[in-house]
């Protein structure tokens, strides 16, 4: 037995996955158990103690966005159920075509309940049995009656997730200024408070433009050279 790192949903969360030789390859497409319910996940690599430890004290971190609101860790135990078909690829592929639509219909239904929340993206699980919804919002929202025409409208069980402006950026994807993908939607896993105090020191200009990701934040970027300075 093995334990190997995989990426699930949209959010990027982090599964570790408890598995018998022979092992599949790294990149393989696994259908896996999670807290939410059965999905694809993207097979990583193995993981020493040592580095499953630091996992876990990373994503443990008081100081780091854990996990969605009302929703799970960003890192968790999950089952291997089976490799994924051609077939599981083909209706995944299928199913982040049809969000897009969703995401339009849930916004017009938004409309008719006056929340003081923007809808960001949506998520279908595996065989549509679930129904995430991510949104933000500056303070708490009853959305129940919203819920129920959800369910109404989409028809499966339906859950919303609130999360913040970076995880927005996240979950959203986008490129950074550098010109590159932003860190957060290609491999960053977690975020470290970043303060201005982090980018005085570095005696870099104090332009917002310069120093602000498309989330409106300071870039994470900002803290991984202040331990050199």
């Amino acid at each position: 037995m093995s334990i190997h790192l995989a990426i699930f949903g949209k959010p990027r969360y982090l599964g570790l996955l408890n598995i018998e030789a022979p092992f599949p390859s790294k990149g393989t497409w696994l259908v896996v158990e999670t807290m939410r319910g059965s999905e694809l996940a993207l097979l990583g690599g193995p993981l020493s103690d040592e580095q499953e430890a630091r996992y876990r004290a990373s994503c443990n971190d008081d100081a780091s966005d854990g996990q969605v609101k009302g929703g799970e860790p960003i890192l968790q135990e999950i089952s291997l159920v089976r490799t994924a078909l051609d077939e599981d690829l083909a209706a995944a592929e299928l199913e982040r075509e049809e969000e897009n639509e969703v995401l339009i219909r849930a916004r017009k239904l938004l409309r008719n309940h006056n929340l003081s929340m923007k809808l960001v993206d949506v998520e279908y699980l595996l065989d549509k049995k679930k129904l995430f919804f991510y949104f933000t919002s500056e303070q708490r929202v009853d959305f129940r009656a919203y819920v129920r025409d959800l369910a109404k409208e989409f028809k499966t069980r339906i859950e919303l997730r609130q999360i913040g402006v970076r995880d927005e950026a996240k979950t959203v994807k986008g490129i950074a200024p550098c010109g590159r993908e932003c860190c957060c939607s290609h491999w960053l896993h977690r975020f470290t408070p970043i303060c201005i105090k982090m980018v005085k020191e570095q005696n870099l200009a104090l332009n917002p433009t310069k120093i602000s990701g498309i989330c409106g934040r300071l870039m994470c970027c900002m803290s991984y050279e202040h331990t050199s300075y």
